[in-house]
């Protein structure tokens, strides 16, 4: 095999359809939502519309259907490319890819096959100060500063930062401070069992899990029940979709009820909260996902949020907080989700996905 076949098969075996690849090989593959979950690999997700993969405990994720047979199965480079393509590599004319090669196997492991060790958690570390998360939170983002003063004496919410080195355009290195917001994961307990990241940075975002980050969510519970239980839950794509939200609540009226930020749209929390009997509402963002996201799981999207978001067309909640900031004399039809949120909403009756007029 000369170095253009040798390209072509490498190319060919990273765009496979690892969806495909999973299901032919035998694999137990579960549909949650938009994504697949490989049982044999706890923690490993395919989205098939772009063929991405992300596995929750090692954080690593991507586009490339090699990397993910490598780096989650354990695959070398050239088992990956046989699996993937049904192709051996067996003279590769090629500096970094030399000899012969004999495939090592090509069925899948036995169901019960242990799934990879989980990761120890790595936090990051936290700021000794909060300055940039407040300036973004509430400068960009328009969340009030009560807020995020209320998440970070509940130990939910604090500033990493660390020291980055790169290297300019110029060729000098060059350090600055990387800081980012940090919303921790609590189990029923208390105790910390992952983190959301959300980055600073007006201009570039970013989003990301700490390190070890299993099954969990950030979930705030601004007033508990007297009888310790959750009630119901509202479910949200983002940590700071969530706060946006908490802004436009009566809080007298959230007893008992628990925000939830899935950091996408990943139904693994909320489908074990139902299991518990805690009832769902379902605050996704306002777009084709969000409803194939409800549908296939069943989450009801309340009169409130229709009416405050798909009627009004925002796409977000964060997008309707910094709208109403900066017009606070715009008409709106409802300024308050509550108590609407609680009122059921017959699915074939939503109304269409109409843009309204904005004052941007």
């Amino acid at each position: 095999m000369n170095n253009d076949e040798f390209k072509q098969l490498s190319a060919a075996a990273r765009k496979a359809n690892l969806l495909d690849y999973f299901q032919n090989s035998g694999y137990t593959v579960e549909k949650k939502g938009a994504e697949y979950y490989i049982k044999e690999f706890s923690g490993l997700c395919v989205n098939p519309d772009r063929n991405l993969w992300f596995h929750h405990y090692s954080g690593k994720g991507g586009s490339s259907s090699i990397d993910c047979l490598v780096q989650v199965l354990g695959r070398d480079f050239k088992q990956a490319v046989f699996e993937l393509t049904g192709k051996d590599i067996t003279t590769v004319r090629s500096k970094e890819h030399t000899g012969e090669y004999k495939p090592q196997y090509t069925a899948p492991p036995k169901p019960d096959h242990p799934a990879p060790e989980k990761r120890e958690l790595q936090m990051p570390e936290q700021s000794k100060n909060m300055r940039q998360l407040f300036a973004y939170m509430c400068q960009s983002r328009k969340i009030p500063a009560s807020i995020i003063e209320e998440l970070v004496h509940a130990g939910l919410l604090y500033q990493s930062e660390r020291m980055v080195t790169a290297t300019t355009a110029t060729g000098e290195s060059k350090t600055y401070r990387n800081a980012n917001a940090v919303f921790v994961h609590k189990d029923a307990a208390g105790k910390v069992v992952g983190g959301e990241i959300q980055g600073l940075n007006s201009f570039k975002r970013y989003k990301g899990i700490a390190t070890g980050t299993g099954e969990s969510a950030f979930m705030f519970h601004p007033v508990p029940a007297k009888d310790g239980k959750i009630h119901r839950a509202y479910i949200f794509e983002s940590a700071i979709d969530l706060m946006s939200f908490y802004k436009f609540c009566d809080k007298k009226k959230m007893i008992g009820a628990v925000l939830v930020s899935m950091a996408g749209l990943k139904p693994t929390i909320p489908q074990k909260l139902q299991a518990e009997g805690v009832e769902i509402f379902s605050c996704v963002d306002n777009d084709d996902a969000g409803r194939r996201f409800e549908k296939e799981n069943g989450f009801v999207r309340p009169k409130g949020v229709i009416e405050q978001l798909d009627k009004q067309g925002f796409k977000d909640w964060n997008e309707l907080l910094v709208f109403k900031s900066s017009n606070p004399d715009a008409h709106l039809e409802r300024q308050q989700p509550e108590p609407e949120l609680l009122e059921r909403t017959n699915q074939n009756e939503r109304p269409n996905l109409a843009m309204s007029r904005r004052m941007r």
